[in-house]
């Protein structure tokens, strides 16, 4: 027990912590308690970024992103308690069934950069996307999930919430600036990130998965990935352009924000004849067209009566003009026989 938090399973496990899918006794509802590794308890720095994480997520209010429910400590353990997500992660889905045809990555990719733009909005960067971390539930809808390497400008300030030591960063998916500087990294960083998930999505591996750690690093730095169109024959080459853009190493020659990136994704989509219903307006809901009618119900009647008044008031402002006329004029003279007024 962590607080009112019972730990049923191990899920996972990184450099700060371990993840556990538990029972909140409080609410009767299960939630994922991520648990701060204890040896990293006393260290300053270490807090300081799991207490970032959670603020990050606490920031951040959409469908596609885990969201978190409380921050606590019990004794000497940390932890950080989160929306529990059934589903598998991209990686392991990729493993298990093979790439995603063309079709799903395009609806996955909308909704995961409609995540970032919303997080963007909220002056937060993620700066670990990658396959392991977005989920996707059994409706099929991708979720982004550990916020642990995100920085908050609010919470960081000019100094980034960095240890020595600590990859900031997935080496598989990092983009080239946040490799030499992570402070240096914007949401056109996310992108990048987002642009090598898409291809492992289509292609079963990163874009550069061979060698060793620096020798990916110097990849992302200098080398041009492989051409997705030619690794697959059904990928469209307008989607293959679009994660070329998004694999730009500089920053400036990939797409600025992410609702550009939605409506190419979008209009790739359909110009090819996919089902692409991510990123479309959403119908009237059937509610809002309830409330229309009962508009109608109350207040035509209203209007009813008020054009009886009106008429009503009409009426009578044109007798009273006609009685005012009659006093002033009080009738036509009488006409003799021969056509003249009678004298005197």
């Amino acid at each position: 027990m962590l607080g009112p938090y019972r730990l049923d399973a191990f899920i996972g496990g990184g450099g700060m912590g371990a993840v556990f899918r538990a029972l909140d006794t409080t609410l009767d509802r299960t939630v994922a308690v991520k648990v701060l590794a204890r040896r990293q308890s006393d260290d300053e720095e270490t807090l300081r970024r799991f207490r970032n994480e959670a603020q990050s997520a606490a920031r951040l209010d959409h469908e596609n992103i885990g969201r978190v429910h409380a921050v606590g400590s019990d004794g000497e353990w940390h932890y950080i308690v989160f929306e529990y997500i059934e589903g598998t992660n991209i990686r392991d889905l990729v493993r298990a069934q093979g790439p995603f045809s063309p079709a799903q990555t395009i609806d996955i990719a909308i909704q995961v950069a409609d995540a970032l733009e919303h997080a963007s909005r909220r002056e937060v960067v993620h700066r670990d996307i990658k396959p392991s971390n977005i989920v996707i539930t059994p409706a099929g809808r991708p979720r982004i999930v550990d916020m642990g390497l995100a920085r908050l400008h609010q919470v960081a300030g000019d100094d980034d919430l960095t240890m020595s030591g600590v990859t900031l960063g997935t080496f598989d998916y990092i983009s080239p600036e946040q490799a030499r500087d992570p402070r240096a990294a914007d949401v056109r960083s996310d992108l990048y990130s987002l642009g090598c998930t898409m291809f492992f999505m289509l292609v079963g591996r990163a874009p550069f998965a061979e060698g060793t750690m620096v020798q990916k690093l110097l990849q992302h730095q200098q080398d041009e990935p492989p051409a997705i169109d030619e690794i697959r024959t059904d990928v469209p080459r307008r989607l293959a352009a679009i994660i070329e853009r998004l694999m730009a190493k500089d920053p400036l020659d990939r797409y600025q924000r992410p609702a550009v990136l939605v409506a190419d994704l979008v209009a790739c989509g359909e110009s090819e004849g996919y089902p692409v219903v991510a990123g479309r307006p959403l119908p009237v809901p059937e509610r809002t067209r309830q409330s229309a009618a009962a508009w109608m119900v109350w207040w035509l009647p209203l209007l009813l009566l008020a054009a009886i008044v009106g008429g009503l008031w009409w009426r009578s402002a044109v007798s009273r003009r006609a009685a005012d006329a009659e006093t002033k004029w009080p009738g036509t003279p009488e006409v003799g026989r021969d056509g003249l007024p009678p004298v005197g």
